[in-house]
């Protein structure tokens, strides 16, 4: 009888044992597979973040090329109008030579006729 009650007594603690043991391995299962998910949603995270960093990257990038597109047109526009400038002022320039090489073959000439006349006079 007292075996059979010491037995008794090793089985409920076998059978408590064997449940503890249950209950520990499903925790570390279900302990597992949070593990799993927390990785599985860090690598989304870190995948996500690397997306992110690469498209502000590539918005920059295309900023910076409007505005290099942007000043590099200033620049060009404002060298056009330099060089309009530079070329009004030669045209304005020949044109006062073309004057100027006007009114000396003018003067020549007058002078010209002037000593023509004086020869006539004295002749």
């Amino acid at each position: 009888l007292l075996l059979s009650v010491d037995l008794e007594d090793k089985d409920k603690k076998l059978a408590e044992l064997e449940a503890t043991l249950k209950t520990r391995d499903e925790k570390l299962t279900e302990a597992q597979q949070q593990q799993a998910e927390f990785l599985k949603k860090q690598r989304a995270l870190d995948d996500e973040k690397r997306e992110m960093a690469l498209t502000i990257e590539r918005k920059i990038q295309e900023g910076l090329d409007a505005v290099r597109v942007k000043a590099r047109s200033e620049a060009e526009d404002g060298l056009k109008m330099k060089v309009a400038e530079k070329e009004e002022q030669i045209a304005g320039m020949q044109r006062q030579i073309e004057e100027l090489k006007r009114r000396a073959e003018q003067g020549s000439q007058q002078l010209q006729g002037e000593v023509l006349e004086l020869e006539l006079e004295s002749l």
